[in-house]
């Protein structure tokens, strides 16, 4: 339009009549939201001063219940969501969904630099969050409930998913301790910020993520249908200007809608009221309506079909992209949760189908940007079609390190076997079944490490539990040398080590290096980490090993000294000081030790059993026999 034309009436730049003020929703909704936020943030702090607070108010914890019986604080505000959503219609995803707030400051952020992201449409994918939701929601009930069912007319069928639980009852979870248990960690979440929030509004639009991820939003999409309370419409003032669709960041053809039903029946409304403020005549107002089951009843042969980017066979194509990128994001490295997952399969989905486009179109243009005019390629083109190769290349390997981490839980659970079979004597051989499956697993978990590692991963597991497994493996194929060297790296990147890995490691180091370096590593082992159960517990064994050993070899006197190296350890212990005693009584002086030393022994035990504790003098070092 040129600036000296008259706009046409309700078009942008028409002036707005006098008895229309602008709309204030959108900058209420702002202020409901950023409350939202206000009360998030207290809910951390009040956890962080007290240590117990109610359990997180978040929809994803009605998994917990449904599966676990676990009643809390998400399911029951859940719940109370749904049905108000079926009385009040989709009010939740605008007013007071944090994920939405962050969609809505992303997309505002980028209109402040003169980008305004349209809506990606396709009929499939927008069928992935009901299959989230099944999936999330509905799945464990499902096993549990029909595939017993099945199992008589299909053996085995319950062997082929993860263990079916029992239902246990309902508990009460409302109050936790550990506020942050069922959340990913904070160096996944801020990628994940960046990626449902900007990546995904910029390509798929304003409301990207409710549209083709949220699984929550599938409830209230069934639940808006039977609500009267809709987005109305008085289409005697419409002048057909289409700023209400234009305008309209939650994807729904608001102009087509009111045309046949005089009110908006999409379900994807989310009752932002950005239609009824940009409405320069005042067509569009919230109040009662028909609810939208009964409207599309009426429809008949002016049904409205949702429209489409893709030809059927675009859409089925990018369905099979979205499946294996999901499948390969899903739960890889241990670490990528599934919305996060969801958010990157959408961007690969969507960058694919770019790159396609690049390559067999003359002409192509992302919101507004044009990366190919007439077959020849923009810079910006070149990038599109550069990050697209970038995301494809990553997510083949993301599959790559899900199908190894698979394999290796596959065969470590065919292994099975007690590490005191290997690290301790007189114990029967590891099966030689065991020691296939523990190389097989090997070479499944080695291809886990990174790059910079000799693996295949962009990233690893958080933790140490890929060297753990991998001490545990080589420790049950036979090469000890090799699970030392895992055990090791494991326990210097450990800040609290595990109990089994302390106790194996000590197991090992006493059976290839003997009881001195196990002595000089448990006193090491106990200044860095203090006194552990498993610490304690192979001292122990050594102290009465060693005084065993003394004993037979007829040296009470070093048998003694070997116990009371024990008292540092277990601390104030009468039948240890008796077993002390006795062996003093038995011990006589030789050429290696004096009948001082006796006596002064002697004198440290009776001013340990008079002051109930460890004297101030240090005790004669443990001979190591």
């Amino acid at each position: 339009m040129s600036k000296s034309a008259k706009p046409k009436p309700g078009c942008e730049g028409y002036r707005r009549p006098g008895n229309r003020a602008p709309g204030r929703s959108g900058k209420r909704r702002a202020w409901a939201l950023g409350f939202v936020h206000i009360l998030i943030a207290g809910h951390l702090i009040h956890w962080w001063i007290t240590g117990r607070t109610l359990s997180p108010i978040e929809p994803s914890e009605s998994m917990y219940t449904l599966e676990n019986g676990q009643v809390n604080a998400g399911f029951i505000f859940f719940v109370i969501a749904i049905l108000s959503t079926a009385i009040l219609g989709r009010w939740f995803c605008g007013w007071a969904c944090h994920m939405v707030a962050l969609q809505d400051l992303c997309g505002w952020m980028m209109k402040k630099v003169g980008i305004t992201p349209r809506p990606f449409r396709s009929r499939l994918l927008s069928l992935v969050p009901f299959i989230l939701a099944f999936y999330m929601f509905l799945w464990p009930t499902f096993k549990r409930e029909v595939f017993p069912l099945f199992e008589s007319f299909i053996p085995g069928l319950l062997s082929w998913f993860t263990p079916v639980k029992a239902w246990p009852g309902f508990s009460n979870h409302l109050m936790v301790t550990n506020f942050w248990e069922t959340f990913p960690s904070v160096i996944v979440s801020i990628p994940f910020f960046l990626i449902c929030g900007f990546v995904v509004v910029y390509l798929l639009g304003a409301k990207g993520f409710c549209t083709y991820g949220c699984p929550y939003g599938a409830f209230f999409n069934v639940a808006d249908r039977v609500s009267p309370m809709r987005i109305v419409a008085d289409m005697s003032k419409c002048e057909s200007c289409g700023l209400c669709t234009a305008n309209c960041t939650s994807n729904v053809q608001i102009s087509r809608e009111i045309k046949v039903h005089q009110q908006v029946v999409d379900p994807g409304c989310m009752k932002c009221l950005d239609c009824v403020d940009v409405c320069p005549n005042g067509v569009l107002s919230f109040g009662m309506g028909k609810p939208g089951l009964l409207s599309n009843k009426d429809l008949d042969a002016k049904k409205i079909q949702r429209k489409s980017q893709l030809s059927w066979v675009g859409e089925i194509s990018l369905a099979i992209v979205f499946a294996l990128s999901w499948f390969s994001w899903r739960g890889v490295y241990e670490q990528i949760p599934l919305l996060m997952a969801t958010g990157i399969a959408l961007s690969v989905t969507f960058l694919s189908w770019k790159a396609a486009q690049l390559i067999f179109d003359k002409d192509v243009s992302l919101q507004q940007r044009p990366l190919r005019r007439g077959g020849n390629w923009t810079r910006s083109g070149v990038w599109v079609f550069t990050l697209a190769v970038l995301s494809i290349a990553f997510t083949v390997s993301a599959g790559k390190s899900r199908w190894d981490l698979q394999q290796s839980t596959h065969w470590m659970e065919k292994v099975a076997v007690n590490l005191d079979q290997v690290l301790l004597p007189g114990k029967p051989p590891v099966p030689q079944e065991a020691v296939d499956a523990s190389i097989k697993a090997i070479a499944s978990l080695k291809p886990q490490l990174s790059i910079t590692r000799g693996g295949f991963a962009l990233f690893e597991p958080e933790g140490t539990r890929l060297e753990e497994r991998l001490g545990y493996m080589n420790a049950v194929s036979g090469d000890l040398l090799a699970a030392k060297e895992w055990w090791s790296l494991a326990l210097e990147g450990s800040a609290e080590p595990s109990h089994d890995l302390l106790l194996r490691y000590g197991q090992l180091i006493e059976k290839q290096d003997g009881p001195r370096a196990l002595s000089v590593w448990l006193d090491a082992s106990r200044e860095r980490w203090g006194l552990l159960p498993p610490l304690v517990t192979l001292r122990g064994l050594l102290g009465q090993k060693q005084a065993t050993a003394s004993v037979q070899a007829g040296n009470y006197f070093a048998a003694a000294r070997h116990l009371e190296a024990l008292i540092p350890w277990i601390g104030f212990n009468p039948g240890l000081l008796d077993d002390i005693d006795r062996l003093l009584e038995s011990a006589t002086p030789t050429q290696d030790f004096s009948a001082e030393e006796i006596a002064l022994m002697r004198s440290r035990i009776a001013g340990i059993r008079v002051s109930g504790g460890v004297p101030v003098e240090t005790p004669l070092k443990a001979q190591e026999d």
